[in-house]
């Protein structure tokens, strides 16, 4: 797909979005004329008879956050991904069987399964509130399906708060920043630890053929997609084998200039690392 062809995305002024819910569909259908046209290349042409049959090369797992669309992430073409939303990336249980109809219907064409998550994630933010401050999440705890989705995420919360307890010492709880660095380390740890739990699922199928668990952080800054050893390069990382690969993990997102950024750390940005001498 010619990338050059896709109509540029809309402003971030709010002047530039539509007004009214009237304005909003009239958008939509103005681009679904486009499509149709053939005319912003989007991929997707007109057939004369009957769809092509789905033939995916991989399947993504992503927030529903506007600010991600797996897509255009990947510059991917109609046919190529097939695609699941939800906020924070968490794997509930139709999240689970959208992915299982996916391995079971285009085993052929599988090659990848993607867990993707993404910088500045609401839902992290919202678990991350949840954790630190339980008696202010009143919101949350009064709505069943907003539960849910933080329940799903709280665990990777509570292991990024031990993780940076381990890699800095108990103090740091303590450090102002806390609240930053703690959803910065939740996010890649969410991802990591969803793409675990879906090798576990593929290799508990007994499929002939299944496609390579890998995950990745979206940056809405850079729009780069990145992961480990330093949250900084280009990165589609294989899923943790086991529990002790996790909380490897944890540690060196811990120490990664992404998330010691936001501390106050009298020390250099690795706790082992000796104190610089005077010349």
């Amino acid at each position: 797909m010619d990338p050059t062809a896709r109509p540029a995305p809309p402003a971030s002024d709010p002047a530039a979005r539509p007004a009214t819910p009237a304005a909003a569909a009239a958008q939509l259908l103005a681009g679904n004329d486009r499509c149709a046209a053939a005319a912003c290349g989007c991929g997707v042409e007109p057939h004369a008879q009957a769809p092509p049959r789905q033939q995916p090369f991989g399947i993504v797992l992503g927030c529903s956050d506007a600010r991600a669309p797996l897509e255009l992430v990947f510059d991917a073409a109609p046919n190529q991904l097939f695609v699941v939303r939800v906020a924070g990336n968490v794997l509930g249980d139709e999240c689970l069987g959208s992915i299982e109809y996916a391995l079971h219907n285009f085993q052929e064409s599988l090659r990848l399964l993607v867990v993707m998550g993404h910088t500045g994630c609401g839902a992290v933010a919202a678990a991350v509130q949840t954790y630190l401050n339980p008696k202010r999440a009143a919101g949350i705890a009064f709505s069943r399906s907003l539960r849910s989705v933080v329940n799903h995420i709280i665990v990777a919360v509570r292991s990024a708060a031990l993780s940076l307890e381990q890699a800095w010492g108990a103090d740091i709880l303590d450090d102002p920043g806390m609240p930053a660095a703690l959803a910065e380390l939740t996010v890649p740890l969410n991802a990591a630890m969803t793409a675990y739990q879906l090798r576990l699922e593929l290799e508990q199928r007994g499929l002939e053929t299944r496609p390579e668990v890998v995950y990745c952080v979206f940056d809405l800054v850079t729009s780069r997609v990145v992961g480990p050893p330093d949250l900084a390069r280009a990165s589609l990382a294989p899923a943790p084998h086991d529990p002790i690969e996790l909380v490897e993990l944890g540690l060196q997102f811990a120490r990664s200039p992404a998330v010691t950024r936001h501390l106050n750390l009298l020390r250099g940005p690795f706790a082992d690392e000796p104190e610089p001498t005077a010349s």
